[in-house]
């Protein structure tokens, strides 16, 4: 007969004057029920990217994940989850769950402290966290911590509305960028910018009249740059642009200079301090006409007898 082996995934701790004693109210079981969907949710997609060839999860993926608490601990309230599986399921090793409870104390950090979303916390996951919180209250903080953590995460108010702000997969924004134009196709009026600072690459559509612009930068992406202004569409999760939403304005740009520091030493003071710092004595064999005989000097010619 199979017996079960539970090991720990993490801890949610409430902390408010509602949880003193380690006491939890019935409705705040359901943040517990919205942790284990975004653990779950999570894990699915971390999955699919490491089986990139396979189109379904393997059968019982989530229904063998298995989340049991049996007591509360002091300090507030908290709540030990155990990951419960069959002995016969094999040694239960770190896995896409782990990951996932790792990655979901990561999203809540960076939304506390107005930071970027983990580059791998799936886009797809997001709006899961407009459930979990639900039951909090504007002073109360609920704090997760995956086994592996090495400190708790915040799910403050604070956390809790920047992650609701960040919902929706895409916002849109004013962009005034510089790129170089790699591709641009008359007939449909559209156009592929690299962006400069960050090598990203574009796409957007361009007017009639803001077509001679375009193609000129086009021919002469070696030597010139396109500045594009007007609305763009980012990606909630690393606030990275996606697309030209709306191109207001076009106009050529010159390549980027390297700043002038004018507090700078002069290179010939850089060298006259470096011959400086030499021992006494290293450039007496130097000859003092180096820079008129340096073929002689240097590759031995024009001292041979003429033949």
């Amino acid at each position: 007969m199979a017996t079960d082996i539970a090991t720990d995934l993490g801890t949610l701790r409430f902390d408010g004057q509602r949880f003193a004693g380690h006491a939890l109210d019935v409705e705040c079981t359901q943040e517990l029920i919205a942790y284990r969907n975004l653990i779950v949710e999570c894990a699915k997609e971390l999955w699919r990217r490491k089986h990139p060839g396979r189109v379904r999860i393997p059968k019982g993926f989530e229904e063998d994940f298995r989340l049991q608490f049996s007591r509360l601990e002091d300090g507030s309230a908290v709540v030990p989850l155990e990951r419960v599986r069959t002995n016969d399921q094999g040694e239960l090793l770190d896995d896409e769950f782990d990951e996932a409870a790792e990655l979901i104390d990561a999203a809540i950090i960076a939304a506390d402290n107005d930071a970027l979303l983990p580059a791998a916390l799936p886009s797809n996951v997001i709006p899961l966290f407009g459930n979990f919180g639900k039951s909090l209250r504007v002073d109360e903080v609920l704090f997760t911590r995956s086994r592996h953590g090495s400190s708790e995460a915040a799910y403050t108010a604070k956390a809790r509305k920047c992650l609701s702000e960040w919902v929706g997969q895409t916002y849109e924004d004013v962009v005034d960028v510089v790129g170089e134009v790699r591709m641009a196709n008359v007939g449909p009026g559209t156009f592929s910018l690299q962006l400069d600072d960050t090598e990203t690459s574009v796409s957007g559509r361009f007017s009639p009249a803001q077509e001679s612009a375009v193609l000129d930068a086009l021919r002469n992406h070696r030597s010139l740059r396109l500045r594009v202004q007007g609305i763009a569409e980012f990606a909630t999760s690393d606030r990275q642009i996606k697309k030209f939403s709306r191109v207001d304005k076009v106009a050529a740009a010159a390549l980027t200079e390297p700043d002038f520091d004018e507090t700078a030493i002069p290179i010939w003071e850089q060298l006259a301090m470096i011959g400086g710092s030499a021992p006494e004595g290293t450039w007496d064999g130097v000859p003092n006409d180096l820079s008129m005989r340096i073929d002689e000097i240097v590759y031995r010619r024009g001292s041979e007898p003429t033949k």
